[in-house]
């Protein structure tokens, strides 16, 4: 599906990528993968309603050479000049990086280099692979990713229950945003050997939608409320220990609680989904 899919709407991924041209000197620009989406109508009018699919989300993996700007401030060009063509999101790494990766065995780099689509190669050389990838080893290191972060994000919610039985609902606050940034963090790591440094809730749930597409379902950002409590996790990681108008409400924290829950059980399933509990976790 995914090769069909490149296909189907060639013509969109170039533009991406000459809109991306704009922004950076870029050596190499991969599709990780896209949201296929369907739009139906149904009316009095029309006996056999037409339905089309169409992409309405494009995940992409740009490399570079520009050592100016981080990565961080790249990626938000990236998106924010995309954004009016389609919705991107970019991971964004530099040419260094990419090939030491590739010397490494890294299963990130070496799966992207051996699967996906080049949307644009500046002609750059990539080194073969140094070492085969190691299937068992693999495995192992996503039972230890797997278990550490899931007892890290047990402990963070421990501790949001006694903040918030202590109404200490600030550091409550702070102590839900961990666990939910280390649950999406092990998600993406034991899912694609992908490591990011970032606090971002929003940007995490966004990589992590390229291996559970109800991720942004849980909190369902479409109405006023949930994007209010959304913004009020997202928030608790500087805003909880460091402003003084900072606040939530007890029934707040409850339902940020039980939406991070929803999180772990997703990180659950896919590791089952993953095959993790063959190398004994």
């Amino acid at each position: 599906m995914y090769s069909l899919l490149t296909q189907t709407f060639a013509d969109q991924e170039a533009k991406i990528a000459s809109l991306i041209l704009e922004v950076t000197q870029v050596e190499k620009i991969f599709l990780l993968g896209s949201t296929l989406s369907q739009r139906r109508t149904e009316s009095v009018f029309i006996t056999d309603a037409p339905s089309c699919r169409y992409v309405s989300h494009y995940f992409i993996l740009v490399v570079i050479n520009n050592n100016k700007e981080s990565n961080n401030t790249i990626q938000d060009k990236i998106e924010n000049t995309c954004r009016s063509f389609i919705p991107v999101t970019a991971i964004v790494l530099s040419i260094k990086q990419f090939n030491e990766w590739l010397q490494e065995g890294h299963s990130f780099a070496c799966r992207v280099n051996k699967f996906a689509v080049v949307l644009h190669d500046a002609g750059t050389t990539v080194p073969e692979e140094s070492k085969d990838f190691d299937e068992v080893g693999h495995v192992k290191i996503n039972t230890c990713i797997y278990t550490n972060g899931l007892n890290k994000v047990q402990e963070f919610l421990a501790g949001a229950d006694l903040y918030r039985i202590r109404e200490q609902n600030k550091m409550a606050a702070f102590m839900l945003h961990q666990a939910a940034e280390h649950v999406l963090h092990t998600l993406l790591r034991i899912s694609t050997g992908l490591y990011v440094n970032t606090h971002n809730l929003d940007k995490l749930i966004r990589y992590c939608t390229m291996i559970s597409y109800n991720l942004p379902d849980v909190f369902n950002r479409n109405n006023q409320k949930n994007e209010r409590l959304f913004q009020l996790l997202q928030k608790a990681y500087i805003d909880a220990r460091y402003k003084e108008d900072y606040t939530i409400k007890t029934d707040d924290l409850l339902f940020i609680t039980e939406r991070i829950r929803t999180f772990i059980e997703i990180l659950k399933n896919t590791y089952e989904r993953l095959g993790g509990l063959k190398g004994g976790g």
